[in-house]
């Protein structure tokens, strides 16, 4: 009787089990990667026992993906194309696995740097052999130096950090005896612009 019994609670846990959803489950691998702005690819290796599909945003038609959809474990390079935005952007896949009962997704970000930029603009002045000031605005995304090879030229500020900046450069008195060209430099890591005065 009691062997009987012992027999009756295993088939009920057999049976429980049984009954019990299957859940689904997948996992990416890295989940968190970077391209430059000139893009680049990044290969994510997807891991799951089920049917997988991998989603873009709506909006990005840049970025392409070497497959879609699959089954069990698989690797998905996900290509970034070159950019010409301003400042740091991302880039999201959801992988989605699902079964009869559930559903459930991962997401992969992939940052992507932004193109380096400064412009210098103001009108461009002929200076008097006196010298005199010139106002330069400065536009960047970046840090950036300023500089000159014409002794003496100084600028206020000398450098700055991301935005946009109203420069006074001074120009000293043109003891050369002839007419001259200033070449003013801006410079940011990875880009430069320039700014051109002429001097009697």
């Amino acid at each position: 009787m009691r062997k009987a019994l012992l027999i009756l609670e295993a088939a009920a846990l057999i049976l429980c089990s049984c009954s019990k959803s299957f859940s689904p489950s997948i996992s990416i691998t890295p989940s968190l990667s970077n391209v430059p702005c000139t893009g680049g690819s990044v290969d994510i290796r997807v891991m799951t026992d089920l049917p997988w599909k991998a989603v873009l945003a709506e909006d990005d038609v840049t970025t392409t993906l070497s497959k879609s959809t699959g089954i069990g474990d698989d690797v998905v390079t996900v290509t970034v194309a070159e950019t010409d935005r301003l400042t740091t952007g991302c880039v999201t896949v959801k992988f989605y696995a699902s079964s009869n009962s559930a559903n459930v997704y991962k997401t992969a970000y992939i940052t992507q740097e932004f193109k380096p930029l400064i412009i210098a603009e103001g009108s461009v002045p002929t200076l008097p052999k006196e010298g005199g000031l010139v106002t330069v605005t400065v536009t960047s995304n970046s840090p950036w130096q300023a500089s000159c090879d014409t002794p003496g030229v100084e600028f206020s500020p000398e450098s700055e950090t991301v935005g946009n900046f109203t420069v006074t450069v001074r120009v000293p008195a043109n003891t050369t005896g002839s007419a001259r060209r200033i070449t003013l430099n801006f410079k940011i890591d990875g880009g430069s612009d320039h700014f051109y005065l002429s001097q009697y």
